[in-house]
């Protein structure tokens, strides 16, 4: 593993881990949220896959600044910058749950030097297409209304909502007992990497803000893996992403939940390469 950070035109940081062989296809992966690159893949599957990892900490999560009023379509430039610190022409992307929109919009928007988009365990765009609120979470489904009567203090209340939520994390030592315990220590350190902030701004571009481009309008090939039982995202959601990105193939696991990205790591980057 090699740690890095590359200063952007902005003079913010963006932070990154990278993994894998040196020769290795080039992949940008963007974790869930609020998970930092701490919670990495390891270098078996890299290395099996033969691809070069890069994992990228988004804005607020990490050692990358934080970057107020975002948008979704702000982060594909940030890539690029990296990308070209890095000396990399042509890559690939994958996004695991709220990393999932941002790989998106990267494939949109780079789709000259996007070679293959993953969408992993991947949220859909609520705010376009309301039909999909049912995938909300239960506990978010209100800020749907909050934001509609007020968007600033709807996004106040949100930052107080994730610092305590970060702080119930920094002491709840248990977890759930169904995770390996060595991945489910990683998820914890990474979730505890990332600043309320950064946590409260990526919840509001997943689940109330326009993506800024339709699923439609991916031009990449995309490879869509879900759980028949992922808890947090509807299997439907991957349905919906199968039936509106033009050149895309859906990869069912069968009885998974939402990790599926750790269990199924290099079969996911070897589709990539």
């Amino acid at each position: 593993m090699v740690a890095g950070t590359v200063e952007l035109r902005d003079g913010r940081t963006l932070g990154y881990d990278a993994w894998g062989p040196d020769d290795g296809y080039p992949v940008f992966g963007f974790l869930g949220t609020p998970q930092t690159r701490l919670a990495h893949l390891g270098s078996a599957a890299p290395a099996a896959a033969r691809v070069r990892l890069f994992l990228v900490d988004r804005p607020g999560y990490g050692v990358s600044c934080f970057q107020p009023g975002r948008r979704l379509l702000d982060w594909p430039d940030d890539v690029a910058q990296l990308a070209d610190a890095l000396g990399i022409d042509r890559f690939a992307v994958f996004g695991m749950s709220g990393g999932g929109p941002h790989a998106a919009a990267c494939a949109y928007a780079l789709a000259n030097r996007v070679s293959a988009l993953g969408l992993v365990s991947s949220p859909a765009p609520v705010a376009d297409r309301p039909v999909l609120r049912y995938s909300l979470p239960l506990n978010r489904q209100p800020l749907v209304e909050l934001v509609a009567a007020d968007r600033d203090a709807a996004a106040k209340w949100l930052v107080e909502d994730c610092r305590r939520r970060l702080e119930e994390a920094a002491q709840d030592g248990g977890g759930d007992g169904s995770v390996d315990p060595e991945l489910r220590e990683r998820l914890r350190a990474a979730t505890l990497d990332s600043t309320p902030e950064g946590y409260a701004h990526d919840l509001l571009l997943l689940f109330v803000s326009p993506w800024g481009f339709a699923p439609e309008e991916i031009a990449v090939p995309t490879s869509i893996w879900h759980g028949d039982r992922d808890p947090a995202v509807p299997f439907a959601v991957a349905e919906f992403f199968a039936r509106t990105i033009p050149s895309s193939s859906l990869t069912v696991v069968a009885g998974g939940g939402h990790l599926i990205l750790w269990s199924h790591a290099e079969k996911i980057l070897s589709a990539l390469r």
